[in-house]
């Protein structure tokens, strides 16, 4: 709060007797008789900012130095902020001069307190006392500038000593608290559980991030509404009656989340009285659903051993961690020969010798390279004086175009831009969208996991990648990164939706955006962050925004048997990927209008296309298992450790498998593909609403191409999919028994997103029990679907298992 300090004759009875003492020591002991805390036995900082240096700036100096406060002085706004910024931390108190119109100190106050980390300092400022003669106004004023409190003159040393240790005892003090609070809030934000705390009233006052993620609402949809709004069954009268007597309460309560689910989660609710005896808060804390899969697993088989937390892991040597920090990755069930043959060296080594040790880390560090088998000339094979052979021996056993430089770039050079040739102008008016305020509601959720691109697809009309493309690129500065305009970049993503298929029911392009929002959420994770660079973002983004342009709604293996001319171009091999990669840079590269990339440097250039074509191939399901079997043993591998043999002077989360030792280009382009697998199938693990409708989807396309397949006399690549007889719910489970699950399992081991599993095994769970109930056909599935595919509310929720809860 602010308070106002006046001339001595002007203070109460208590502060009048202060003023009698001249000496600090009496001083400080009568203060201690009226109850205020004794000041603190570390020095304080005060800064005086003073027109000039008069009676008043030597008399709160004078002071300053009674009480053993560190003081210092100036006279400018320029030597006011070098000052206050000279030290790691500014000063406890400042006086500002305000008793001359000359001198501006109101804006030498708000310059102030624009610094960084000023919202605990105490402002005070010394004003005439004609100020509080004539209008209170002018103390709020005053007040409203960013000061907390106004001393008038004439000021004596008696008054300022008091003034000082008051502050010192009871603002400063409440600062440091509220200084303490905002740490804990910080913790509580930080924290796997859910917190939520609401006034005696029961509206909600406080809700932590984790909250949030759960039950998908953001904090400003919370904060002011009452708690029963958002409770499942809208009766929570057993919960509050028991918290309003002063006792806790523990049990399931019920929530809807803003997608419409019920969730059900184990709750402690405690009553706080912060004033007088009868509760003037309640807390509820309650076990983190995505943490402990408190939904059953149907038949998932549980890969995972022991805690989700990886960071909670303590390391007992090289080994050791490497067993630990990564045993998620280590026991998945995966049974490449290499893998085999990496845990037979692996476990060789435990009863080896220090020399056979290292031998054998090398002999491991290379089976894990990714071209096992691609031929090395040795420099010294070819003779310097023979530049053709080299020349022509090189070229023919090189594969694809000369390799650029492949290390790891610094953020200051990983997108070397033409800044003139990309048409940059910093007086270019910033291009900006036309969105209607339902539109930019749902674009303020882009980044969150249950971001629904049905709605999405509904508002834009069926054009959802121009406008979730346009957000999300902007918000990693992928333009900047590439050194093109704005208008380029809405230019190319115009043309890369209209050549995706509206008449695909999956591979359109809501599939395509649905694939860009998962992966700029995967690049939103911390640890990923550090792994990748700005022009790697970049990358990523595009290649998930094209991965699957022009796709024609048939798989590869149809393409073959129909004798397809794309089929025929590529050789039967990786047919659709090899088509949506040439024809992402085709399209690109044949008009500068859309040309995102004509502000790289060649080089630059070179890198991001091999980084694109690599993420678009990779999506290739043929390849999965290779892909899977090479992340986890990649990433099982040991970290480098302390001389001692262990990393107990490392972070946790840094021991065995540390990302920021990943400087090899091969590994950090094996996350790449991971990210980019991992987004393109991500259906399993999005919400339950939106899951079954990518399974109608999907399966609809499979059914189009089997009944083409029947009609054409080819032959049927997948069988089961006929819309007579296919089970939806059984084909979904064996998606994720055979694909999905180990591989997200690996994934969410790496960068600790848990909610993707959380959905994951709940959806499975609503599978088997629609396959026990006989919903097995795509009719029964749509007829569970309502006519607008946003929201979805009609869908059954996840069964509940709690009868009793609230």
């Amino acid at each position: 709060r602010t308070d106002v300090l006046v001339r001595d004759e002007d203070c109460d009875t208590q502060v009048n007797e202060l003023a009698a003492e001249s000496n600090c020591e009496p001083l400080c002991h009568r203060l201690q008789q009226i109850k205020t805390n004794s000041p603190k036995q570390h020095a304080f900082r005060v800064l005086l900012v003073f027109a000039k240096d008069d009676s008043a700036c030597s008399t709160l100096s004078g002071a300053s130095e009674h009480l053993g406060f560190s003081r210092e002085v100036a006279s400018t706004l320029e030597q006011a902020l070098e000052l206050y910024q000279a030290h790691s931390s500014p000063p406890q108190i400042v006086f500002i001069d305000m008793r001359f119109s000359w001198f501006h100190g109101e804006k030498i106050c708000r310059s102030l307190r624009a610094v960084k980390k000023s919202n605990h300092v105490i402002f005070v400022a010394i004003c005439k006392k004609n100020v509080v003669d004539k209008d209170e106004k002018e103390l709020r004023s005053a007040l409203k500038l960013g000061f907390n409190r106004v001393l008038v003159e004439p000021l004596s040393i008696t008054q300022c000593v008091c003034e000082l240790v008051q502050l010192a005892h009871g603002q400063l003090d409440l600062h440091s608290i509220l200084a303490q609070n905002e740490a804990i809030y910080l913790a509580l934000d930080k924290s796997r559980d859910l917190v939520l705390v609401t006034d005696s009233l029961h509206v909600i006052q406080y809700v932590n991030r984790t909250w949030c993620q759960v039950l998908g609402y953001k904090s400003e949809d919370l904060i002011g509404r009452s708690l029963h709004s958002f409770h499942q069954l809208g009766n929570m009268d057993p919960v509050t009656r028991q918290l309003e007597k002063g006792f806790d309460w523990e049990g399931k309560i019920s929530w809807r989340s803003k997608s419409g689910e019920n969730i059900t989660l184990q709750c402690r609710a405690m009553p706080y009285q912060a004033i007088g005896s009868e509760p003037t808060h309640y807390v509820y804390v309650q076990d983190n659903p995505l943490e402990n899969h408190i939904y059953p697993r149907g038949s998932i088989p549980s890969i995972r051993k022991g805690s989700y937390d990886l960071k909670s892991i303590n390391s007992e040597g090289a080994q050791s961690a490497r067993r630990q920090s990564l045993a998620k990755l280590h026991n998945l069930p995966l049974e490449a020969p290499i893998t085999r043959v990496i845990s037979l060296i692996c476990a060789a080594q435990e009863n080896s010798t220090g020399q056979v040790v290292q031998i054998l880390d090398k002999v491991v560090d290379i089976l894990r390279t990714t071209e096992l088998y691609s031929s090395h000339l040795k420099a010294d094979n070819l003779r310097c004086e023979d530049p053709v052979t080299s020349d022509l021996i090189g070229a023919l056993i090189t594969q694809g175009p000369v390799p650029v430089s492949t290390t790891r770039r610094s953020s200051n050079d990983s997108a070397a831009v033409k800044a003139q040739q990309a048409g940059l102008s910093g007086n270019k008016p910033i291009f900006s969208m036309s969105a209607s305020p339902q539109l930019k509601e749902l674009l303020d959720t882009s980044l969150q996991w249950d971001f629904n691109i049905f709605k999405l697809e509904e508002i834009t009309g069926k054009r959802p990648l121009v406008y979730l493309g346009m957000n999300l690129l902007m918000h990693f500065d992928v333009h900047k990164t590439l050194g093109c305009d704005e208008k380029t970049l809405y230019n190319w993503l115009t043309v890369i939706e209209r050549n995706y298929h509206l008449s695909n029911t999956y591979h359109n392009s809501t599939h395509a955006a649905d694939v860009l929002q998962a992966m700029a959420g995967f690049l939103e994770k911390e640890r990923i962050k550090r792994l990748v660079d700005e022009l790697d973002e970049a990358c990523c983004l595009i290649a998930a925004a094209t991965h699957d342009i022009d796709h024609p709604g048939k798989s590869s293996a149809f393409l073959c048997n129909a004798g397809n001319e794309l089929a025929l171009l590529y050789n039967d091999v990786s047919v659709l990927e090899s088509h949506h990669a040439a024809l992402t840079f085709k399209l690109t590269l044949r008009d500068d209008r859309v040309n995102i990339f004509k502000g790289l440097e060649r080089d630059t250039y070179k890198v991001a296309r091999q980084s694109i074509i690599d993420m678009i191939l990779a999506t290739e399901m043929t390849k999965h298992f290779e892909h899977l079997a090479k992340f986890v043993s990649v990433f099982n591998k040991p970290s480098p450790t302390s001389e001692d043999g262990n990393c107990d002077n490392r972070s946790p989360s840094d021991c065995g498998g540390d990302i920021s030792m990943l400087t090899n280009a091969d590994e950090v382009n094996l996350v790449k593909r991971m990210m980019i697998k991992c987004a393109d199938v991500s259906n399993p693990t999005r919400p339950l609403k939106m899951c079954v409708e990518w399974a109608r989807r999907i399966a609809e396309e499979y059914f189009t191409q089997t009944d083409e397949e029947k009609a054409n006399h080819l032959p049927v690549v997948m069988p089961m999919f006929d819309r007579t007889s296919c089970s939806i719910p059984k084909s979904q489970m064996g998606f994720v028994d055979f694909i999905i699950n180990d591989m997200f399992e690996a994934w969410d081991a790496f960068i600790d997103m848990p909610e993707m599993l959380y959905h994951l095994r709940s959806n499975y769970q609503y599978w088997k029990d629609l396959e026990e109930k006989g919903v097995t056909s795509l009719g029964d599935i749509s007829l569970k679907q309502p006519c607008s595919l946003s929201p979805i509310p009609n869908l059954p929720n996840i069964p509940e298992k709690h009868s009793n809860a609230y």
